[in-house]
This record gives structure tokens, C-alpha cells and sequence, in this order.
């Protein structure tokens, strides 16, 4: 980030591990399949997921595609089983965790945390590992 003449950068300390790993995660977000409570957070759902109580530090989903791209740490293709996918719908950008086979969980378009393939929710996809590199 520039700050005037000054070039300031914050450097992120590496995170080895979630606090909830892969399996135990979807098993969370499994649990609450039909929950209408999560609507609209899509990003602190999965935060969630993975076992992180406080903020993700970013504000919402874009800015965390923003900050993942510019890390060079979103892939496309097929996203294997406990990876993050962000997908582009209804004008904006939302976020999921595969199952893999080409579904996802979480809270989707309609509103309540949902199992369903991704070429239902959209065309337009890349995905991550799950990585909170600012959560807590």
C-alpha cells in the first residue's frame, strides 16, 4: 500500500493450519443445511467453518478475492474437497466450500445453507484453500 512517498507493506505471518480441519469443517457446515440464519454471509460462514470466531480481516467477499489475487493463491479448474470457490453471481462475488464432484455448501443464492453443483450457481468461478490468512 502506498501512504504517500512512503511505500508501507504488511507482511502476513504464514498460517499452517485452520483451527477446525477440512472434514470437521464440512461436517459444520453439513449440520446446518436448510439454516436460513447465515443468509447474507457467506464469507463469516465459512470463517466459521473453519474455526475462526473473530474477524476474517477483510470486509467482504471481493475484497478477499482481491487480497487472494493479488497473493496469487486462487486457482481455476476443479476444486477439490474443503477448498473456498468464489463465484460470480447476481452481481456479486460469493463464496462456498467444495465438496468436490462439482458441489458446494454453504449459504447460496436462495438464502439458506444448501448443498448444490456449482454450474447451478454459476460459470464464472476460481477457488482457493481454505486460508484465512487475517483471521483470529
Amino acid at each position: 500500500m502506498a501512504w504517500g512517498e512512503v511505500l508501507v507493506e504488511r507482511r502476513i505471518a504464514a498460517r499452517g493450519v485452520n483451527p477446525r480441519d477440512t472434514e470437521a469443517a464440512l461436517n459444520w457446515q453439513l449440520e446446518r443445511v436448510g439454516s436460513t440464519a447465515w443468509q447474507d454471509w457467506p464469507l463469516k460462514f465459512q470463517r466459521m467453518a473453519f474455526g475462526y470466531a473473530q474477524d476474517s480481516g477483510w470486509n467482504d467477499t471481493g475484497d478477499a478475492v482481491r487480497w487472494l489475487d493479488h497473493h496469487a493463491l486462487l486457482q481455476e479448474g476443479a476444486a477439490p474437497r474443503g477448498a473456498l470457490v468464489w463465484y460470480q453471481a447476481a452481481d456479486r462475488i460469493r463464496v462456498a466450500c467444495s465438496l468436490g464432484s462439482g458441489r458446494v455448501v454453504g449459504p447460496l443464492l436462495r438464502g439458506p445453507v444448501e448443498v448444490a453443483p456449482l454450474s447451478d450457481l454459476s460459470t464464472d468461478w476460481v477457488w482457493s484453500k481454505a486460508h484465512f490468512p487475517l483471521g483470529h
